[in-house]
């Protein structure tokens, strides 16, 4: 598992830190499985956990464009996600 920073995402100021109003305090299994591509904490989470522990942070950055520019916006389960990034990386 990488271990990527706040600090060293390319969008950092662009992310919410906090939960926002679309998002309820559930942590069941359809929030453990979607992803809210506006918050933060939770785009730093997925990708840590999508790469290894020597991952370069252009890895990261990479990752985020992909989400941020490529991925559609009807794609927000995880699965599918890491299905599209495979596809497009």
């Amino acid at each position: 598992m990488a271990n990527f920073k706040k600090a060293q995402m390319l969008f950092e100021n662009q992310y919410t830190w906090k939960r926002d109003g679309g998002d309820g305090p559930s942590t069941g299994k359809m929030d453990r499985d979607r992803l809210d591509r506006d918050e933060g904490y939770e785009v730093l989470y997925f990708a840590n956990s999508s790469f290894p522990d020597n991952a370069p942070v252009e890895s990261l950055h990479k990752f985020e464009r992909l989400l941020r520019d490529k991925l559609p916006q009807n794609i927000v389960m995880k699965t599918d996600i890491i299905n599209f990034l495979r596809n497009n990386w």
